[in-house]
């Protein structure tokens, strides 16, 4: 990727869960971001048994309410979405490591995750003290493993991302609040601006899509790879036009502003 590539990528760090909720969510970002951070998760993209991975996942699923435990569901998911960790390379990004793959939650402050916890539920009652997951850890053979954050513990270490790298977080769960975070308008801020404008202008945009499997958004990507750079110039040129006009604004002023375009539909 040039200089001028990267002055161009739309970014951003999801936030709802430690992968894409489901494929309808991962075709939608494929379509619309460069990349896509997952603080704190680690998946192989080779180094183990696939027939074997395949029969954990069908063990899983067989097992009695797999669907509607979130952690099971949640381990089925990630499983699943480990057979395409090397075909989604460049677009979905895991940033955590093989060799020390409990650092990245270790290095969360414990009381941002009671806090997040705190805003999200409530404090707890007198004299009880909550624990949190910190990890979810499953090995994968002898020498591979998948890792991802406990639920609070991403959610922290989402934000964390977001700030360090200066682009916006994705939060596509009804009703999820993302506390912590400033809600004022995104003045002066390229990269959050561009990404909320890319993704109200592609709900016009984007003829109706079926659902990608990985393969096919990686090819999609890759075919039209030059309209999608020309589409993210074009909404950095906008955003910096619309920077103009949004200082001052409330946040509800400000969405009310952009929301403008799905009106045109």
């Amino acid at each position: 990727m040039t200089g001028l590539d990267d002055a161009l990528a739309l970014e951003a760090v999801y936030y709802s869960a430690p992968i894409p909720r489901d494929l309808a969510t991962l075709t939608v970002l494929g379509t619309v971001f460069d990349k896509v951070y997952f603080p704190g998760v680690y998946l192989p993209k080779d180094g183990f048994d696939e027939a074997a991975l395949d029969k954990e996942i069908a063990r899983l699923e067989a097992l009695r309410n797999s669907r509607d435990n979130y952690d099971h569901a949640l381990l089925i998911g990630v499983l699943k979405l480990t057979k395409h960790a090397r075909t989604l390379d460049g677009f979905c990004v895991f940033t955590n490591t093989r060799d020390e793959p409990f650092k990245a939650s270790d290095d969360i402050p414990r009381k941002m995750v009671a806090d997040i916890s705190d805003a999200i539920c409530g404090p707890p009652p007198p004299g009880f003290i909550p624990t949190f997951s910190t990890n979810n850890h499953k090995g994968l053979g002898e020498n591979e493993h998948v890792t991802y954050p406990g639920p609070y513990h991403y959610f922290a270490g989402a934000i964390l991302e977001s700030g360090k790298r200066g682009v916006p977080l994705l939060n596509d769960y009804p009703g999820l609040p993302i506390p912590l975070v400033d809600q004022t308008t995104p003045h002066n801020q390229a990269k959050v601006l561009s990404a909320i404008l890319a993704i109200e202008c592609t709900k016009l945009i984007l003829p109706p899509t079926p659902i990608l499997h990985p393969t096919d958004i990686m090819e999609f990507r890759a075919a039209n790879a030059r309209l999608l750079r020309e589409f993210r110039k074009s909404m950095l040129k906008y955003a910096a036009d619309l920077n103009g006009q949004i200082g001052g604004l409330s946040r509800e002023d400000f969405e009310q502003k952009t929301r403008f375009l799905s009106r045109l539909n």
